[in-house]
């Protein structure tokens, strides 16, 4: 029997007296337990780091030639394959990230060049002007077919000149029988003016597949901005009925040190018309009075800088969290400060924007914009077209909302002196899982990413080697799968000998005792424990 009393505990135990056969007497014994004091016989402390960020992973990779600048992979789900682009070529890899074609995309009048000689069009190597190539990607080695029709374009009206060497962003949307590319640039001037294209259009590609039918006559930034006002387009995606462009933009088109600001634009798939183009400024925030963190004076912080988005989904963890169904598509973001210069801080945040919610603050400022009152509202967008202010037919112009559209850091402030520049987001079980890359060339799970390499990174992690002790291992997230092996934190697989993921044993590394206490040195936490029985007493000290 055992009483336990703040800390003591007794127990009866029945001991055989000496000279008495076949009878018993209970005697008391007594286990105190308390913390250790420095003294005479105190263990060496041994702190050991529980987490080592040097170790490094052997991760399967595929070596390119040259900067990586984009990424696509097969929407094929018996063939998954990733399709890279690099300085002068685009490479087919594998699942096993090995190479299984390459075409050629320059330089410009170099005989290895394969785009070049596809188009009958003037070359110019500072500006190949936003030609369109068609690869058939099923093909071992894939001809490029070129997306232009001589007879339809010239240097001042070109419709099948998409492309801008400032950045694009191109959506594929299926329509019926045919495709809609929804296409954002950066512009200027130069591009412009010759063979000219545009910051935002829509075009169908033609049933000859050598060029394009302009389904929307698209926006462009002003003739007298073009120069000084520049749109970098960071993502874009499409959902249901809308496509979506991700953007970061000056505030105010006129002023050259305005702040930088996030921009969502928005057009329906099925009615692609300017008129019907809307835009929305994005932000992320810090907000210590949502986060009820009165220990510190914490001020808020507004990322107004986008780095890099994803769209996806969220477990079922985070969906209840954000109260969104599991259907909900959501668009995830990590911002940063971005000073007026347009430089970013080290210093980052991820934000959860679900569409739903998106859109119908969207709605909500058009319909905001039409109503008629004392301050009449602006319709925005003097980039693209003279300012005015709202009225009741301001549903017929393409409209900025006036509300800013925020959400919360999820990360609650903690990632500083660390610039995210690329997120996924995946799910394993009920986990949302974020994958993030840095400037400085890391990913999350602490892996090397070189900016010519492309690796291949399981979404459990590449591995548990990290851990350094037992207890952190077995406190790792459960998709990781990692458990204890021989002093070593693993996988199953990787485990020769006995695989524990329920408890770690007291490690023992030292033993000294006299007629009257027993020492044991181990681990970190120093424990006496005192037991008193009948005559003699127990002296323990144990580090778990």
């Amino acid at each position: 029997m055992c009483h336990l009393y703040s800390g003591v505990s007794t127990v009866a135990v029945h001991n055989q007296v000496p000279g008495r056969t076949g009878r018993s007497t209970p005697s008391l014994c007594m286990w105190i337990q308390t913390q250790a004091a420095s003294g005479r016989h105190a263990c060496a402390s041994a702190p050991r780091t529980p987490v080592d960020f040097t170790v490094k992973y052997s991760l399967t990779h595929f070596q390119a030639h040259g900067a990586i600048q984009n990424l696509a992979v097969s929407r094929d789900a018996q063939q998954r394959e990733v399709f890279v682009a690099c300085r002068n070529a685009i490479q087919a890899v594998s699942s096993a990230m090995e190479k299984i074609w390459e075409v050629k995309t320059g330089p410009v009048g170099s005989p290895d060049c394969e785009t070049c000689r596809a188009c009958d069009i003037e070359t110019d190597p500072g500006d190949p002007h936003g030609i369109c190539y068609f690869i058939d990607s099923s093909s071992p080695q894939p001809e490029p077919q070129c997306l232009y029709k001589k007879e339809q374009n010239s240097p001042s009206f070109c419709p099948d000149c998409l492309a801008s060497p400032l950045g694009t962003k191109v959506t594929i949307v299926e329509q019926a029988y045919t495709m809609l590319f929804f296409v954002a640039a950066s512009v200027n001037d130069k591009v412009v003016q010759r063979y000219p294209r545009r910051s935002v259009s829509v075009m169908r590609p033609l049933s000859t597949e050598d060029g394009f039918h302009m389904v929307m006559s698209g926006l462009t930034v002003l003739p007298s901005l073009r120069n000084s006002y520049k749109i970098d387009y960071i993502y874009s995606f499409s959902s249901k009925d809308h496509v979506y462009f991700l953007s970061l933009q000056r505030e105010d088109p006129l002023n050259s040190n305005s702040a930088f600001q996030t921009r969502l634009g928005r057009l329906p798939t099925l009615i692609p018309e300017v008129w019907m183009y809307r835009e929305v400024v994005l932000e992320c925030r810090y907000d210590p009075k949502r986060r009820r963190r009165r220990r510190e004076a914490y001020r808020e912080v507004v990322y107004n800088g986008l780095q890099a988005a994803h769209l996806g989904r969220a477990g079922k963890d985070l969906m209840d969290e954000l109260r969104v169904d599991e259907r909900e598509d959501i668009l995830f973001g990590v911002f940063a400060v971005v000073d007026e210069r347009g430089d970013p801080e080290k210093n980052s945040a991820l934000c959860a924007f679900p569409l739903t919610k998106v859109n119908h603050a969207i709605d909500m400022g058009v319909e905001a914009c039409c109503q008629s009152g004392t301050e009449q509202l602006s319709r925005g967008l003097s980039h693209f077209q003279p300012p005015e202010s709202c009225n009741v037919t301001c549903s017929d112009k393409a409209t900025l909302v006036a509300q800013p559209y925020y959400r919360l850091d999820l990360f609650n402030r903690k990632m500083r002196n660390v610039l995210f520049t690329a997120v996924l987001v995946t799910i394993n079980g009920n986990h949302t899982l974020g994958h993030f890359g840095t400037s400085d060339g890391r990913i999350l799970q602490v892996a090397i990413f070189q900016r010519m390499s492309m690796f291949k990174v399981p979404s459990a992690g590449p591995g548990c080697a990290h851990f350094m002790t037992c207890s952190t291992c077995l406190k790792a997230p459960r998709f990781m799968n990692c458990g204890w092996c021989s002093g070593v934190c693993s996988r199953k697989l990787k485990c020769a000998s006995r695989w524990n993921t329920k408890s770690c044993a007291p490690v023992i590394m030292e033993v000294h005792s006299s007629d009257s206490w027993l020492l044991f040195c181990g681990g970190s936490l120093v424990l006496y424990m005192f037991f008193i029985c009948i005559n003699a007493i127990y002296y323990v000290v144990q580090r778990f």
